[in-house]
């Protein structure tokens, strides 16, 4: 049982790598990888390259996702030597319309996500200790006091190695590494989920204000249907 936070103090100055490279260390093959291949995505990726290539990234297909996410995938994958682990809905897209409706997304976009997003990581979640994924302090107003170790009371600790992380620094490494970005970044989609509940972001707007816009949503679900506690 590590002191969580102890350890959150010292990983607040610590480097992403290094954060990364501690997840890997304390909860070795128990450690959880998940990514969305969206936009920005390719600096933790890049880094779990380095630090941890035996190790999967799981990625949820919810059978909503872009053309563009799947190809972006398959090729940061191949170009980085990753393992890749596809998590998917039980109920296939087409079946799961005609039983809930086309508009299901408009009408309940929680359950949506519940059903095509949550429930088909889970069997992932409850074998993992740690939980790795993307999440920084500056995309919107809902994550800025996310810490880099936070645990949940019946799940893994997750993890964010760039939760101190400014969109200009990903930026940054993804340049400096030569890491190409997903293709509708140039077309101002910043935070990329579904197609159906994804559209472009306005300047000066947050980076997930163009998902679920109007809906009164800002997350998935996928993290916080864990209940986290107190370190």
């Amino acid at each position: 049982m590590i002191d969580i936070d102890r350890e959150n103090a010292r990983l607040e100055g610590a480097t992403p790598e290094e954060r990364v490279a501690f997840a890997v260390e304390t909860y070795g093959d128990r450690l959880l990888f998940t990514s969305s291949f969206g936009a920005g995505s390719g600096v933790l990726l890049h880094m779990w390259s380095r630090v941890a290539p035996h190790l999967p990234v799981v990625c949820i297909d919810t059978g909503f996702l872009f053309d563009e996410t799947i190809e972006y995938r398959d090729k940061i994958v191949r170009d980085l030597g990753l393992r890749l682990e596809i998590a998917r809905p039980e109920m296939p897209r087409d079946e799961f319309l005609w039983q809930h409706g086309a508009d299901i997304q408009a009408r309940d976009p929680d359950f949506c996500c519940a059903r095509n997003k949550i429930d088909p990581l889970k069997p992932w979640v409850s074998r993992a200790l740690g939980w790795v994924s993307g999440l920084r302090r500056d995309q919107s107003k809902t994550r800025d006091h996310v810490p880099v170790l936070q645990p949940t009371e019946d799940g893994p600790v997750k993890v964010h190695p760039l939760a101190t992380v400014t969109a200009a620094e990903v930026a940054e490494y993804m340049t400096l590494h030569s890491i190409p970005e997903h293709p509708l970044k140039a077309r101002r989609f910043l935070s990329i989920g579904c197609w159906p509940c994804t559209q472009p972001v306005a300047d000066g707007e947050d980076e997930r204000s163009g998902r679920w816009a109007g809906k009164g949503k800002t997350e998935c679900g996928l993290h916080t249907f864990l209940k986290t506690r107190e370190a």
